[in-house]
């Protein structure tokens, strides 16, 4: 019976300090952009989106990660939250304002993002807003390769 307890007081402790260790960050709606344009975060840390009035956050087909969850939020959903579990880039949307640059990215682990190559294929996928969203993935390659974290 004490191993049992000893046991599931670690557990608990084990899932709770994992807990502890996750961070939120928050992106901004301003005008018809996400301020940051890119957000580095860590497996299990929580995006909350603010200032949402006339806004949704939608990702993107074929730009998450592999075994990453889709989102897509309400209209206007103030403090609307997604947790990044798998480690990779993830490119994301407003889809009424897609076409005039909305369209951001969180970076997902230390060093480069695992999934780049892929992000350059599924661009050709993307029906609307092709342009806006290479532009976003060329602004997310440009600050890895300022921090270091790609060649």
């Amino acid at each position: 019976m004490r191993s049992k307890l000893l046991w599931s007081a670690v557990l608990l402790g084990v899932v709770g300090s994992a807990n502890v260790l996750a961070e939120e960050h928050v992106v901004k709606a301003v005008i018809t952009n996400w301020e940051p344009l890119v957000t580095y975060a860590k497996p299990g840390d929580t995006i909350r989106f603010t200032q949402m009035a006339g806004h949704n956050t939608a990702s993107i087909d074929g730009m998450l990660p592999a075994g990453a969850a889709k989102w897509d939020s309400k209209m206007g959903a103030e403090g609307f939250t997604v947790t990044v579990d798998k480690e990779g880039a993830y490119i994301y949307k407003c889809t009424p304002h897609m076409t005039t640059g909305m369209v951001a990215a969180i970076v997902v682990g230390d060093g480069a993002p695992s999934n780049l190559e892929a992000l350059d294929t599924a661009l050709n996928d993307v029906p609307l807003g092709k342009n806006m969203v290479a532009r976003a993935i060329k602004k997310m390659k440009a600050d890895l390769l300022e921090k270091g974290r790609i060649k």
